[in-house]
């Protein structure tokens, strides 16, 4: 099978990581792969590593004018600028795949619909995305859910060595955050500061997006003593090795890549109910999900989970099952080989 993954984005994130992960097994498997994107991109870079081939993202291709033929699958992953033009000349040679991962507007949803006439399957990247999908208007049978996928192989090291961390005090709570707006962090923050009145010998970390104001709120709270500011780091399985909990703070609703690599490194996770958040998270099982923006409700679940090593031992265990079964790059490229297949047998609409 010959397949062609393409997508726009200019960041390394979620998206391209699915691009990459999914095209390097495929190859692997023995079908022949290859993403374009835009030639100064990270996942450019990242395709050469590793040895995928990477073709160049110009205008004149995000216009239409690329070259489809002898491609059974175009799969486009979270492109919302998508045009029926480009679909249909996509459409003439190939089997249209259309990936969204991210939540987006109800706007952004409704565009994806009107593409309807040149797509295959549109595939969610959780049940809330796939949801979306069918308040905007498309066909719920041509809407299919396959999870990102994630490389297991680099966050089992820090899985291995959970049990013996549980033992240990004084526990160290953690969170990854890019919220460039700071409230996620604030929300951290205050969570530790109610954590620190009952077991004030905890420890936090908050690692991510490079901001002094961070260190300013922890001061004014009085716990800057107690937080470690990290920053962006490289070394995230490590960071990972070093958390007994994980605590997701978010208000908004979307996907979280340090989320299901915290349940990849047997982290337990307290999550918020929010769409796409905890759409992956059942309850007292792989991680504890609380109300969002009410940090009290986080601050109570991690003081449960410190005196509770038994509970975290199973969330962590079944944390890393569920990703391990579900999400792992082999699992997911499975599931995306199936879904294929059957496109292919099946007659055009």
């Amino acid at each position: 099978m010959k397949i062609l993954n393409v997508c726009d984005s200019m960041a390394w994130d979620m998206v391209a990581y699915q691009a990459l992960h999914t095209a390097a097994r495929f190859a692997k498997q023995g079908h022949t792969a290859a993403v374009l994107c835009h030639k100064n991109s990270p996942l450019y870079a990242e395709c050469g590593k590793l040895k995928v081939e990477a073709r160049p993202f110009t205008l004149k291709a995000k216009l239409g004018f690329f070259e489809t033929d002898g491609w059974d699958i175009a799969h486009f992953y979270n492109m919302p600028g998508l045009s029926p033009h480009f679909l249909k000349k996509a459409r003439a040679a190939s089997r249209i795949f259309v990936t969204q991962i991210k939540l987006g507007s109800q706007e952004s949803f409704q565009k994806l619909a009107q593409l309807q006439p040149y797509v295959d399957l549109y595939v969610g990247a959780c049940n809330s995305v796939q949801e979306e999908f069918v308040i905007a208007g498309i066909d719920p049978q041509r809407t299919f859910m396959v999870p990102p996928c994630l490389n297991i192989g680099r966050w089992e090291s820090a899985m291995l060595i959970k049990p013996a961390m549980f033992q240990k005090r004084p526990y160290k709570v953690g969170t990854i955050s890019m919220d460039r707006t700071l409230k996620e962090q604030e929300l951290f923050l205050m969570m530790a500061k109610e954590v620190l009145d009952v077991m004030p010998e905890t420890n936090f970390m908050i690692v991510g997006v490079k901001d002094e104001r961070i260190r300013e709120l922890a001061r004014g709270l009085g716990i800057s003593h107690k937080v470690d500011v990290l920053w962006e780091r490289n070394d995230i399985p490590e960071v990972m090795a070093m958390m007994h909990i994980y605590a997701k703070t978010s208000s908004r609703p979307g996907l979280s890549m340090s989320l299901i690599e915290a349940q990849a490194s047997g982290v337990p996770c307290v999550v918020p109910r929010i769409k796409g958040l905890s759409d992956f998270t059942v309850n007292e099982r792989n991680g504890i999900i609380v109300e969002p923006g009410d940090p009290l409700s986080c601050a109570r679940a991690v003081i449960r989970l410190i005196g509770d090593t038994p509970a975290c031992h199973s969330i962590s265990k079944m944390a890393f099952d569920y990703v391990n079964n579900n999400m792992s790059v082999p699992v997911v490229a499975n599931i995306l080989l199936r879904s294929y297949e059957d496109v292919l047998q099946q007659k055009r609409r």
